[in-house]
């Protein structure tokens, strides 16, 4: 009897070990898309930030599209352009007189930083004008890396142009007893440059875009969605075109006046006006005489 009882009580404890075993299997068991039961995709709110990957992609694309324009730019040159190449060499001649404007005469040698981050920067902007597109300047990783680009060249230039002697001579400051205070300063504003161009940039285009959305879906969050032929967000598609153009200016003027304050301070500028002058003064003088 004891050894009876003991082989039914064995029984019952299986048959519970394993119930337990079949429920927890059946908790954990995937829904029908691959999901725990428990587990719902949430929906993407309005404004929400766009997969990283697409924006990247998007980037690339926006890079493969100024690399063909300028190959075939380079291929069909002619004496005397029409067409395209007229067109190209109306845009690289903008972009040169744009780039000396801001850095002196001697600034065509950085024509091609400039001008690449004003195509490049006025383009990511312009891309999410393109339905199923999304402007990449409205990631912060994108523009913080342009950023980091700018701020390596304009180093680069400072040591080049003074030195590193030089270059932590100027971070220092004119005044030897400040100088402990204003290199901290001088270093820390040098280095929140590309941040500060990072952010500006991704604000403005993420927060424009961010509108747009809120605009398009107005009529079904308003519950009218009779009214969905409307174009609300063309006001704001209107604007957002001409946001991207300044931004892309101030971004490329910014990188123009940090190269400009890159090259040594001396009076060798002040020099070369100077002989402009006298050139230019130089028949007067001489009828003077």
């Amino acid at each position: 009897m004891p050894q009876q009882r003991q082989e039914q009580s064995l029984k019952v404890h299986r048959i519970g070990k394993s119930f337990q075993i079949a429920q927890a299997e059946d908790e954990k068991k995937p829904g029908q898309n691959g999901m725990s039961a428990e587990t719902k995709e949430e929906p993407i709110p309005i404004g929400a930030i766009p997969d990283p990957y697409l924006l990247f992609y998007n980037s690339i694309l926006i890079a493969v599209i100024i690399l063909v324009f300028a190959f075939f730019a380079a291929k069909s040159r002619q004496r005397t352009p029409r067409g395209f190449p007229n067109f190209a060499e109306f845009v690289a001649e903008g972009l040169d007189n744009f780039t000396k404007s801001i850095v002196g005469p001697k600034g065509s040698k950085y024509t091609p930083l400039v001008g690449t981050v004003f195509i490049y920067v006025l383009m990511m902007n312009f891309i999410g004008q393109i339905p199923g597109l999304h402007s990449p300047s409205a990631s912060l990783s994108i523009t913080l890396a342009l950023g980091l680009t700018v701020f390596i060249y304009v180093q680069y230039e400072n040591i080049r142009q003074n030195t590193l002697i030089g270059y932590l001579k100027h971070l220092c400051g004119p005044m030897p007893l400040l100088s402990p205070l204003l290199f901290v300063v001088e270093l820390i504003s040098e280095c929140i440059r590309p941040l500060t161009l990072a952010i500006r940039l991704f604000g403005n285009i993420f927060g424009e875009e961010v509108i747009v959305v809120v605009f398009a879906s107005l009529l079904t969050i308003l519950n009218l969605p009779a009214l969905g032929f409307l174009p609300v967000q063309f006001p704001i598609l209107v604007l957002s075109v001409i946001t991207g153009v300044v931004q892309a200016m101030v971004f490329s003027m910014l990188t123009g006046i940090y190269l400009l304050l890159a090259l040594p301070h001396d009076k060798g500028h002040e020099h070369d006006l100077n002989e402009e002058e006298a050139v230019a003064h130089q028949p007067a003088n001489v009828a003077a005489h």
